[in-house]
C-alpha cells in the first residue's frame, strides 16, 4: 500500500506538471472553435450588403437572435434595418421605437442575470446596447421620417439625438464618453429647420454642428467640417443680416468664402441635400491574451471595433442630373464612433473582468483543494473557455453618413442618385425644385 500510494503520487506530481499545457491546448481549440455574435451573423450581413432583403430578413428570422430574449434588442435593430430596406417603411419604425423603450427598460438590469455575468461571461444578460447604437436608434428615426417628408416627426428625432447623448453621460461618475454630442445631428436639425423656412433656429443648430465638427470631430472621428454646412450659414446669416456673426465666419473661413460661387444662391434656383447611409458599421471582434498564473491558465478577451478609413476616391458617393457631377461629404463617420465609444468602456470592462477573473479563480482553486488535480484542471478549463468577449453588436447600422448639397433651377429635375462604395448603388428620382426652397432627400446604401 505504501509503495502503492508512493507511485500516485509521483503520478500526480507528473500530470501536475502537464496541467497549463493541456489548458492552453483546450482553451487554444476553444477560442478558434467557438462562434461569436459577428460569426453567427455574417451570412445575414452578406445577404443584406447584396442587396437580398428578402433572404436576410428570413435569415435573421430563423436565427438564435430571434428566440434568445437576451437579445431582443439586437432583433428589434438588425430586423428594423432589413424591413427598412424592403420599403416597409411603418413597420421598421415601429421595431426602432420599441428598441428605444427596451433600451430604456434595460438601464434597470436584472439582478439574477447580472450575476450570471461574474460567474460566466458579459453575453449572459441581456444585450443593452451600446451608447452609440442607443442615439443610432434616433438617427435612423430621423431619416426614415426624412424619407417619407414627415419633417417635424424628424427633427423630433434629431433633437433626441444630443438629448440621449447627455442623459447617457450624466450617468456616468468618472470617465465620460468622447461621443458627448453630435454634430450629425446639428447639421440634420438645422437643415430640417431651413426646409421648413424656420431661418434663425437653423442658425442655432448650424453652429452647434461647426462648432462641433471644429473640435470634437476633427480631433476623435477622422471627420472634418464640411464646406457645405460652411455655405449654409453663410447664407443665412447673411439673409438675417448677422453681420457680427458672419464677419467672424469669413475670417475663419476666407479662403473657402472669399470668391466661391456656391456661397449664394442663383436667381430662380432652389437647393437639395442628399444625406447618404453608406455600408454598414464595422462589427465587434474579440482580442484573446491567454496568459499563465500560478497554478491557473488565465485567459483575457476583450471587443475591439477596428475602424475603416473613408477615402472620398473609393466612395462613389453623390448625385449626377444634367450632366453634371455632385460629389458628397463625409458627416459622420460611425466606425470611428463606434470605437472610440468602445475605448472609452474600457476601464469599466476591465475592472469587471478583473472582478469576474477573481471570483473564477476562487471557484477553481477550491475545486482543486476539496476535488483534487482532474476537477481544479476542469474548473480551470471551464473558467478560461467561459471568458469569452461579448461580440454582440447592431451590425446593420450604416457606418456612415454623407450629404450632397447642390442647387437646382426650379423645376421638375431627374437625378441619379449613388450611394455606395465603386457606384454599385444607384437610384434614379424625379424631384421638384422651387426657387430659394431647400429639399430633403434620404438615399439607402
Amino acid at each position: 500500500m505504501v509503495r502503492e500510494r508512493q507511485i500516485f503520487s509521483a503520478n500526480e506530481v507528473n500530470v501536475g506538471s502537464l496541467v497549463k499545457t493541456v489548458v492552453l491546448v483546450i482553451i487554444t481549440a476553444a477560442i478558434h472553435g467557438c462562434a461569436s455574435y459577428t460569426d453567427e451573423t455574417k451570412e445575414i450581413r452578406s445577404l443584406y450588403r447584396g442587396g437580398q432583403y428578402k433572404s436576410a430578413l428570413e435569415k435573421v428570422d430563423s436565427s438564435s437572435i430571434k428566440e434568445q430574449d437576451r437579445n431582443r434588442l439586437l432583433y428589434f435593430l438588425e430586423r428594423a434595418m432589413v424591413l427598412d430596406r424592403l420599403g416597409q417603411v411603418k413597420q421598421s419604425q415601429s421595431l426602432l421605437f420599441d428598441a428605444d423603450k427596451l433600451v430604456d427598460r434595460l438601464y434597470t438590469t436584472s439582478i439574477s442575470k447580472e450575476a450570471l455575468t461574474y460567474i460566466y461571461n458579459d453575453s449572459a444578460q441581456d444585450y443593452p446596447g451600446e451608447d452609440f447604437e442607443k442615439v443610432a436608434i434616433h438617427t435612423q428615426l430621423a431619416m426614415s421620417f426624412i424619407e417619407a417628408k414627415k419633417f417635424k416627426s424628424a427633427r423630433v428625432e434629431a433633437r433626441k439625438i444630443n438629448s440621449k447623448l447627455h442623459e447617457i453621460n450624466d450617468k456616468y461618475d468618472g470617465k465620460k464618453n468622447r461621443y458627448s454630442e453630435d454634430a450629425f445631428a446639428r447639421y440634420l436639425a438645422g437643415a430640417i429647420y431651413e426646409s421648413r423656412g424656420e431661418v434663425d433656429d437653423a442658425i442655432i443648430d448650424y453652429r452647434k454642428a461647426l462648432k462641433l465638427y471644429e473640435g470634437l470631430y476633427i480631433k476623435e472621428f477622422a471627420t472634418s467640417v464640411p464646406d457645405q454646412l460652411v455655405f449654409a450659414l453663410y447664407r443665412l446669416l447673411r439673409q438675417r443680416r448677422r453681420q457680427t456673426q458672419l464677419d467672424q465666419l469669413v475670417k475663419s473661413y476666407k479662403r473657402l468664402l472669399g470668391k466661391n460661387k456656391n456661397k449664394s444662391i442663383r436667381q430662380n434656383h432652389g437647393e437639395v441635400v442628399v444625406f447618404h447611409e453608406v455600408g454598414s458599421v464595422a462589427v465587434k471582434e474579440a482580442k484573446d491574451f491567454v496568459i499563465p498564473f500560478g497554478k491557473q491558465v488565465i485567459r483575457l478577451s476583450f471587443p475591439v471595433i477596428k475602424p475603416r478609413i473613408f477615402r472620398h476616391e473609393e466612395q462613389s458617393v453623390g448625385v449626377r442630373t444634367n450632366g453634371k457631377a455632385f460629389h458628397s461629404e463625409l458627416l459622420q463617420n460611425m466606425d470611428q464612433i463606434a470605437s472610440k465609444t468602445l475605448d472609452d468602456r474600457r476601464l469599466r470592462l476591465v475592472l469587471k473582468q478583473g472582478a469576474r477573473l477573481l471570483a473564477k479563480g476562487q471557484l477553481t482553486e477550491q475545486a482543486h483543494q476539496q476535488f483534487g488535480l482532474f476537477a481544479g484542471l476542469a474548473a480551470n478549463v471551464y473558467s478560461a473557455v467561459t471568458e469569452t468577449a461579448d461580440t454582440r453588436s447592431w451590425t446593420l447600422m450604416p457606418a456612415a453618413y454623407y450629404a450632397t448639397r447642390f442647387q437646382l433651377p426650379a423645376g421638375e429635375h431627374t437625378i441619379s442618385i449613388v450611394t455606395s462604395r465603386y457606384g454599385s448603388h444607384k437610384k434614379t428620382k424625379k424631384i421638384n425644385v422651387s426657387s430659394g426652397k431647400l429639399v430633403l432627400l434620404r438615399a439607402k446604401g
